[in-house]
């Protein structure tokens, strides 16, 4: 009945391409071929941010508790629209796209355990989902022994300096779970910008134990102080 209702909907309500509106396909080929991969030359080798020159990358120099930030695309065009379209419009379809092209990249990394990272209660009753748990359910990998709670409201990361961003999420999460000694943990999100909240859980699972922390993100959104997008990393 589950299948004969969803075919039905798709009859009805046709998934539309969040890159081009075309229809048929939540992320058609044209637009999925266009995506830019956050790896491999003329990038940092420890946030995956783009880099044009040598020497300390100004995105991540400063991390303490985060070993690094891996990301499947560049948060740019249908990327964007991929994230945005999960997260503000609630197109849950999304995650799973969104977790295929995150397989190779968790492959590559091989953590012992994948930590979604927590909305606050009031944040996640308005939104009426966790954008990073649905993520992490669509990726199949096993649950972890512990995890993660947001126990602090905090404001919005837009247009907050580097700075700001980490204060404003100083002391926001709480682990809850056995001992972490010695594992590698990658905490998950749609993306990740200044490494501000992935950086702030690493530092608690470390107080745990945790041997190596990273932040794992489908998009990598190089930070601007300008910038007017919306991303919360």
């Amino acid at each position: 009945m589950a299948t004969l209702l969803s075919r039905a909907l798709d009859l009805l309500y046709p998934p539309r391409c969040v890159g081009c509106a075309s229809f048929g396909h939540n992320l058609c080929a044209d637009c999925l071929g266009q995506l830019l991969p956050a790896s491999g030359p003329g990038r940092c080798g420890r946030c995956g941010v783009r880099r044009d020159d040598e020497g300390r990358c100004p995105d991540c120099w400063g991390w303490r508790d985060l070993d690094g930030a891996r990301a499947a695309f560049e948060m740019t065009g249908s990327a964007r629209r991929v994230v945005h379209g999960l997260k503000f419009s609630g197109i849950r379809d999304l995650a799973s796209d969104m977790a295929e092209a995150l397989v190779p990249v968790v492959k590559e990394l091989s953590p012992d355990a994948i930590l979604p990272i927590p909305l606050h209660r009031s944040r996640r009753r308005r939104r009426g989902f966790n954008q990073a748990e649905v993520l992490f359910e669509r990726l199949g990998w096993p649950p972890a022994p512990g995890r993660l709670e947001r126990v602090r409201a905090t404001a919005s990361q837009v247009g907050l300096s580097a700075g700001e961003r980490r204060e404003n999420v100083a002391g926001a999460f709480r682990y809850h779970g056995p001992d972490l000694k010695g594992a590698t943990v990658a905490v998950l999100d749609d993306v990740v910008t200044t490494g501000a909240t992935a950086g702030e859980c690493a530092r608690v699972l470390r107080e745990h134990g945790a041997a190596r922390v990273y932040a794992l993100a489908y998009a990598r959104a190089p930070y601007r102080s300008s910038a007017s997008g919306r991303s919360d990393g």
